[in-house]
């Protein structure tokens, strides 16, 4: 990998899948995994729900890159709309931002090649984390993370609406899945902050 993709002048970076993944995780101490209309807020939901392990499953491509990140990383959370304040300020409140490094990765979606489908969602909820963050007064964004931040500000006020006439979204409505839509545009719904363990994604303390 091209040293020049790896943000490592940046101490919070943002990137697409498993190879954004891998070409971003060089000297991160946290991944933030973020699947909005399916794995990462099934987590929360979950885990809110009173699950006290939600497992990740392996033949779902955000569970792939989480255990994937989980090699390479001190830790892994489960980030989305639902959770994004929660994660920001857990960050902010267990982490040095003059000492550690934060990556925000979007799962995105797969084109039937296989290829990654960058996903708008996915985008709105990294940025979620990401301008949470920058509220805290974080510095160290790189230019592909601030991306991020400011494409969330621009539909703060209209996460659902959005949810439901992006490309995932209809998906999502065209195979009944309505209530997951809802359930993804519950914005700071949760303070649950899902962290991987060995068995799976446990609430942090």
């Amino acid at each position: 990998m091209d040293p020049a993709l790896a943000q490592l002048a940046h101490t919070v970076r943002f990137e697409w899948g498993a190879a954004g993944a891998a070409a971003v995780a060089d000297g991160v101490d946290v991944a933030v995994v973020v699947d909005v209309l399916h794995a990462t807020t099934d987590v929360t939901h979950g885990l809110d729900a009173g699950a006290p392990v939600w497992p990740v499953d392996p033949a779902d491509p955000a569970g792939r890159l989480a255990l994937d990140l989980a090699a390479r990383v001190t830790t892994v959370v489960a980030g989305s709309l639902h959770n994004a304040r929660a994660v920001a300020d857990w960050l902010a409140r267990e982490h040095d931002e003059d000492d550690q490094t934060v990556a925000v990765i979007a799962a995105g979606a797969a084109w039937p090649d296989g290829s990654l489908r960058p996903a708008v969602e996915d985008l709105w909820g990294a940025g979620a984390i990401l301008a949470a963050l920058e509220d805290h007064d974080w510095r160290g964004l790189s230019p592909e993370a601030a991306w991020a931040a400011d494409s969330y500000r621009l539909v703060i006020g209209r996460e659902e609406s959005h949810l439901v006439a992006c490309a995932g979204g209809q998906l999502c409505l065209a195979t009944g899945e309505r209530d997951r839509v809802h359930r993804a545009a519950d914005v700071d719904g949760s303070r649950t902050v899902p962290l991987l363990g060995s068995q799976g994604f446990v609430p942090a303390p």
